[in-house]
């Protein structure tokens, strides 16, 4: 525990400084040590120290679940927490780093995870949470004007010398180089690079008898893996706590999840839900080219004023009683806009994604500008977002595409039969069911036959060989579902970093999730799932984006009439 202690001054109800010189020696009774043994413990901690004020039913107290206890309690120095998702792993981290100001005299825990697009959320929850409590608050080194917290990297410093530490890997992993402590936390282990973890055992201090080397993840599906290997070759005491320990698990939320990954037995169920290895997958988004794509620079004018997220929830609309225009944030000034929308009722959110097509330090990007998400609107205030989307950039609206599968349809015919609709927005949008084939253009550099004779192109997608029957040309094409194409579409702009990204946590979520398995999967099914909902908003713009070129390419070239030619 710190050597220094506080009380409250009965007099003036201020904190006030236990001085040993002036005040005697400080003489620990039994109550004494077992409030110390409770706020050592990151599971009494949280219950002791933190607050929930959704928790009405025990007075806005923050309880952990029964089925959490393992994720909060190591019993073990080398600890594999391989887990679904929404369990709980990042409140048992936030908790333990709290905890460690009264674990720990002068000794830091290492806190490390893939990119900074993963550490700065988690460490800013952190930073919350010990300004939230007047325990640590009290225990920060505030000497000199200083705060207690670093930033870049991030850091919380107490008063005894005691430290939460920060670092991400890099590639080499000489970020995480020249550490020694007792405890190591590893967050979304499963994107974690090898040289990172070969760097970040060396950290360890293995002197002490509790020291804790602990990692957080879900299996990605990449055997390979550092994470793969230690979970299932490796000596950590491996714990799985699975979605169906959920409180709020139930038929429909297994319906839900069924629907989203393809069935209880796809890979991808396994995975997010049961926390197991699963079969082997592929994510479709790269981590290292989607993060290259991102402007980590939070305090960046992109990050700052550039970009904004935008959540309209029906009451709140309500409430104010103001037109959906006025309402909306919509940004000024912009030369050429790309849009997209995933559209949703009742338990769906509403996605829409913004795009500016601008010069970015004398490079073309797509950059996304806006993300704005409506919950629980009725169709015509949905409506009513597209029409000033429409107002606000009149002919900068290039082009917006839209998810009609489901209820989405029924919107979109009303759009059409609205008299009240732009006729801009009409000419600029296009609607497109997430199973519907649609065809690709393939550049023939890209194309090869198989074993068999049939032309592949470099996905592995058959490609169909079409004569113009006019000019006797030759032109390669192939036809996939639309959800399988857009995603493509959105590749190609991350592989070559033409797509210009925000740091946000929600956006790199939903992209990193994606599997190509997966949309193999769920291309066929008729109902489209209720989960990737900024993804699909994006999918939809890309298909916008690039219907144009592939119309051009399929289109046949225009004719000149024989007696012109003649005359």
């Amino acid at each position: 525990m710190s050597t220094l202690a506080y009380w409250e001054d009965r007099e003036t109800g201020k904190a006030a400084r236990f001085k040993p010189e002036q005040d005697g020696h400080w003489e620990f009774d039994e109550d004494d040590y077992l409030l110390l043994a409770l706020i050592a413990d990151p599971l009494y901690c949280a219950e002791l120290l933190g607050e929930d004020p959704s928790n009405v039913e025990y007075a806005g107290q923050f309880v952990v679940r029964d089925y959490q206890f393992p994720l909060f309690r190591v019993q073990d120095n080398y600890t594999a927490f391989a887990c679904g998702r929404s369990t709980g792993k990042t409140e048992s981290i936030k908790w333990k780093a709290v905890a460690h100001a009264f674990r720990r005299i002068g000794h830091n825990l290492l806190l490390t995870a893939p990119e900074l697009i993963h550490l700065l959320p988690l460490a800013d929850a952190i930073e919350d949470k010990v300004n939230a409590c007047r325990l640590t608050r009290e225990f920060l080194d505030t000497r000199g004007g200083k705060t207690g917290f670093t930033h870049r990297p991030f850091g919380v410093n107490y008063v005894d010398g005691t430290k939460v530490v920060g670092r991400i890997p890099r590639l080499s992993g000489v970020g995480v180089k020249g550490q020694h402590q007792p405890d190591l936390i590893i967050d979304e282990a499963q994107d974690y690079p090898e040289a990172g973890w070969v760097e970040v055992n060396e950290t360890v201090m293995r002197e002490f008898d509790d020291f804790t080397y602990t990692f957080y993840g879900v299996h990605s599906g990449d055997r390979s893996s550092g994470f793969h290997k230690r979970t299932t070759q490796g000596g950590f005491q491996v714990v799985q706590v699975t979605g169906l320990q959920r409180p709020d698990w139930n038929e429909r939320q297994k319906q839900a999840a069924k629907a989203a990954y393809g069935g209880t037995s796809a890979p991808d169920y396994r995975r997010n839900i049961l926390g197991e290895a699963g079969a082997a997958s592929s994510p479709f988004f790269v981590t290292a080219r989607l993060v290259a794509c991102m402007d980590q620079d939070r305090e960046s004018e992109y990050n700052q004023r550039g970009y904004a997220h935008q959540q309209i929830r029906v009451e709140e609309f309500e409430e104010l009683g103001m037109p959906m225009a006025e309402h909306l944030d919509l940004p000024h000034g912009l030369r050429e806009v790309w849009g997209g929308m995933d559209l949703g009722l009742t338990d769906s959110p509403t996605v829409i994604t913004l795009f500016s097509r601008e010069q970015v330090k004398r490079e073309p990007r797509l950059k996304l500008v806006r993300r704005i998400t409506m919950e629980r609107m009725r169709t015509r205030q949905i409506r009513e977002a597209l029409y000033a989307i429409a107002h606000h950039f009149g002919p900068a609206l290039h082009g917006f595409g839209m998810d009609i599968t489901g209820l989405g349809f029924p919107i979109w015919q009303e759009i059409e039969d609205d008299e009240a609709a732009p006729a801009h927005l009409l000419e600029v949008a296009r609607g497109y069911f997430f199973n519907a084939k649609a065809p690709v253009g393939v550049d023939v550099a890209n194309i090869a036959r198989d074993s068999s004779g049939t032309l592949k192109d470099q996905f592995g997608s058959a490609v169909k060989e079409e004569t113009d029957p006019l000019t006797g040309q030759t032109r390669y094409i192939s036809f996939m579902p639309m959800i399988e194409a857009s995603t493509r579409y959105l590749r190609e702009m991350v592989d070559s970093t033409y797509m210009l990204l925000p740091f946000d946590a929600e956006i790199t979520s939903d992209m990193q999730g994606e599997t190509v398995q997966r949309i193999r999967r769920i291309a066929g099914l008729k109902k489209k799932p209720n989960a990737f909902h900024i993804l699909d908003s994006m999918r939809a713009m890309a298909m916008a984006y690039r219907a144009e070129e592939v119309e051009q390419g399929l289109a046949l070239p225009e004719q000149v009439a024989v007696l012109d030619l003649a005359y």
